[in-house]
């Protein structure tokens, strides 16, 4: 048992640590921080943790407040600060398997926003291991190692730094897994802070670790946030700082679709709006103030934080195919040279195509040790309806036969008016000069030059005002990029929403709008593809097609085509199968009243 003094000590010593990372300031000094894989002894403890500290019980800590801008003592009880930790060790390490245990209210509370935070560690000599995950939950071995995987960049682009990203991986079992009628069914959403740096005395001469979230929810503008402000403070302070967040999240309300929430953290108060399904997330239906918009604490919950502009400047003129593309489930790779960029341009092409969901499998990144890859990796045709994002140079090779290879990430310089320098006068200009942290190995991600290539020719007519704007802007500078990503994804919504007049007209037709002589709420119709076609063709598309494809030589009607392919894959499903559930719903309400 510690004396008084000694506790006093400790609490001075954490609660500065914590005010100064809640202040967004990092500790550069390495004195504090290890890898403990270099000692046999810390590695079989760790390597024990690793595999069995998901079945271990948990122990009650005594309560204190022990960070002083989280929020009311009365709302919010934080753990006991640990002794002062020795020089020369890792602070995130928790080798006693010690944790503030939420009762069951505050737990249930927490857990209807996630699941819980895993840390995974780079081990000598099991490569990455889950040091320990908090509050406890139960992960299969698959669970674990697609987790620990996904945690590391896989390819070696930077020497020391942080990097966030969100991964996509496969639940065993439900318990906690998203449920519904699309893709979403039997995943989770991981939201990885991963740090860098150099380490002497460290046999790889780098300390590795990531820190990640994992949710039932796809609120990477949230969570992305959220780990942007725990993980420097977590790397900084320890354990302590992660319990203090887990008890911040156990006292936000409960999250309502469309509901915009005040979530205090760490010292911060975020305004976030929730997403409604089948409703995209635009900067005019919120309650921001688009003029003094915050992006840092006002937050659209579903949208990533560098969004489909940032990501398709460079190749804004491509976005229209793969518009096209993400509509009829063809399969697609995205190449980047790092998980920050390859997860959020997935993400962005999720949602492309909004309002209608998504039917298919994306992986926002994905790597060669997933469960998966043999699955999806393969030298036969790709399945359809898969979206992989990926940063390992193997894939340049592994996936050179699919049909839509999608290659972003690599900043390409622009004269004066804004044109792009081709990409051979850009090597040109860099010859000589090798990317920081690649040694004199050349990397072919970086040898290659952004844009898609695909076998599809794209029938729809890109907005080329739209395009002259938002390149202008990138050259001046202004308006800042959030409000040119809201720009771009509102024409995308609108030719989305043009796209499905046909089919709401047409669905329309199939409501009754008188009730049965014995009383009974009427069914629907059933849909018919050839009356659509009837209505199609009589009505005509409200989308722009490509002119050229009105001319003598082309052999087949590019609507026609169009919607041919939508309605045989599984986005028309979906759509159609949530469609009838509100037509359904809006009848029961109507002939019951």
């Amino acid at each position: 048992m510690e004396d008084g003094s000694t506790r006093k000590s400790a609490f001075k010593h954490v609660k500065s640590n914590i005010k100064s990372a809640s202040q967004g300031t990092l500790n550069s000094s390495s004195d504090i921080e290890a890898d403990m894989s270099d000692s046999v002894v810390d590695y079989t403890l760790r390597k024990q943790c690793s595999t069995s500290i998901l079945q271990l019980k948990t122990h009650r800590l005594g309560l204190s407040a022990s960070h002083p801008d989280l929020i009311a003592k009365d709302d919010l009880r934080t753990p006991t600060p640990p002794s002062t930790p020795p020089i020369g060790l890792d602070i995130t390490e928790n080798e006693n398997d010690k944790y503030l245990t939420l009762d069951p209210v505050d737990l249930t509370n927490f857990r209807k926003w996630i699941v819980g935070f895993c840390i995974v560690n780079f081990d000598l000599e099991i490569g990455q291991a889950l040091d320990y995950a908090y509050p406890p939950m139960d992960l299969t071995a698959i669970e674990q190692k697609n987790i620990c995987f996904s945690a590391f960049p896989d390819s070696n682009v930077f020497e020391v730094g942080d990097q966030i990203f969100n991964i996509r991986v496969r639940a065993s079992t439900f318990k906690f897994a998203v449920s519904g009628p699309t893709a979403d069914a039997g995943f989770l959403y991981g939201y990885v802070f991963f740090r860098q740096k150099k380490d002497a005395r460290i046999r790889r001469g780098y300390f590795q670790k990531s820190l990640v979230l994992l949710s039932q929810h796809p609120f990477v503008g949230l969570f992305s946030r959220v780990v942007s402000i725990l993980g420097p403070a977590y790397f900084d302070t320890g354990q302590p700082m992660l319990e203090a967040a887990c008890m911040n999240i156990a006292q936000w309300k409960c999250p309502k679709d469309g509901k915009v929430l005040d979530l205090p953290f760490l010292g911060k108060l975020l305004q976030v709006e929730l997403p409604t399904p089948l409703k995209p997330q635009l900067l005019e239906t919120t309650p921001f103030d688009m003029n003094q918009l915050k992006p840092d604490v006002q937050i659209m919950a579903s949208l990533p934080v560098g969004g489909l502009y940032h990501h398709f400047k460079d190749i804004l003129k491509d976005l229209w195919l793969l518009w096209e593309l993400m509509l009829i489930a063809e399969p697609i790779v995205i190449i980047a040279p790092d998980p920050g960029v390859c997860s959020e341009a997935v993400v962005s092409l999720v949602d492309i195509i909004n309002p209608i969901p998504y039917c298919g499998d994306y992986r926002p990144y994905f790597t060669i040790q997933d469960s998966d890859f043999k699955c999806f990796v393969t030298k036969n045709k790709p399945l359809s309806s898969l979206v992989l994002g990926v940063t390992n140079p193997f894939f340049n090779t592994a996936v050179q036969h699919w049909p839509n290879i999608v290659r972003v990430g690599r900043q390409q310089l622009r004269k004066p008016d804004g044109t792009l320098i081709p990409s051979h006068t850009q090597h040109h200009l860099h010859s000589g000069k090798s990317k920081p942290g690649l040694g004199n190995k050349s990397n072919v991600l970086f040898n290659f030059t952004q844009g898609v290539t695909s076998k599809r020719k794209s029938v729809i007519s890109r907005d080329r005002e739209l395009v002259k704007m938002l390149t202008e802007a990138s050259v001046r500078g202004y308006p800042p990029d959030w409000v040119l990503n809201n720009i771009l994804r509102r024409h995308f919504v609108d030719l989305t929403e043009k796209f499905l007049v046909p089919l709401n007209r047409y669905f329309s037709t199939l409501i009754p709008t008188h009730i049965s002589a014995d009383g009974q709420i009427p069914r629907l119709r059933p849909f018919q593809t050839d009356q659509f076609m009837k209505s199609l063709k009589e009505h005509g598309p409200q989308l722009p097609f490509k002119s050229t494809f009105k001319t003598r030589t082309s052999t087949t009607d590019p609507t026609k085509e169009l919607y041919s392919q939508f309605l045989k894959c599984g986005n028309f499903a979906t759509w159609l199968q949530q469609r009838t559930t509100r037509a359904e719903e809006e009848m029961t309400k109507r002939f019951q009243s």
